[in-house]
């Protein structure tokens, strides 16, 4: 399996250059949000893109799934009053979300799949949790030389992810090389058949 992330670099996440180089509102916009959608944050982190994203969901829900108890933790402390009626967080090692088969309208996961691209209980998981006709978007690093995120033999190309996402049985509806949309992330927008 892929690297974990190590949460000793969990202020990492919220740098202000990976900000400027993955705005969060790049991230809701790929999303293509109508407000009322479940979307689940598969590999949340600190929040840096929950947040946002629960922002754009006035009528909607976002389920926030971390691995890292450590950073489920931050991301609970960032939490408003308002925003607590939105986002649950789900701490799971075992990649196991508790909803319905197809509960989610969107599943994002963003820096994450370099992460899992070879777990397949993983992916079988953001396969399951969506609905038909759902979105997967996927925002990774890509692999290009920046100066900032892993290093360029810890991330996917273009044509991996898609391979991940092919393999995990969706349909690719749009895809960005990094350096096009974004400077050094490739994004990635497939369809649950």
């Amino acid at each position: 399996m892929a690297d974990a992330f190590d949460p000793r670099h969990a202020a990492r996440l919220s740098d202000p250059a990976r900000l400027a180089a993955l705005p969060p509102a790049s991230v809701v916009q790929l999303l293509r949000l109508g407000g009322a959608e479940t979307v689940v944050d598969y590999g949340a982190g600190t929040g840096v893109y929950t947040l946002p994203v629960a922002e754009a969901l006035p009528a909607g829900r976002l389920v926030a799934v971390e691995a890292l108890p450590q950073l489920a933790e931050q991301l609970g402390a960032k939490l408003t009053p308002d925003l607590r009626e939105t986002v649950q967080i789900v701490e799971g090692a075992d990649n196991t979300v508790p909803l319905e088969d197809g509960a989610a309208d969107r599943v994002l996961m963003v820096d994450t799949l370099h992460h899992l691209h070879d777990d397949a209980g993983a992916l079988a998981e953001v396969t399951r949790l969506l609905r038909p006709g759902g979105l997967l978007v996927v925002v990774d690093w890509g692999d290009r030389e920046r100066p900032v995120g892993p290093p360029l033999d810890h991330v996917l190309g273009l044509p991996a992810a898609r391979e991940v996402v092919r393999r995990m049985g969706l349909q690719e509806i749009e895809s960005h090389a990094p350096g096009t949309l974004l400077p050094y992330h490739l994004a990635l927008v497939a369809a649950k058949a």
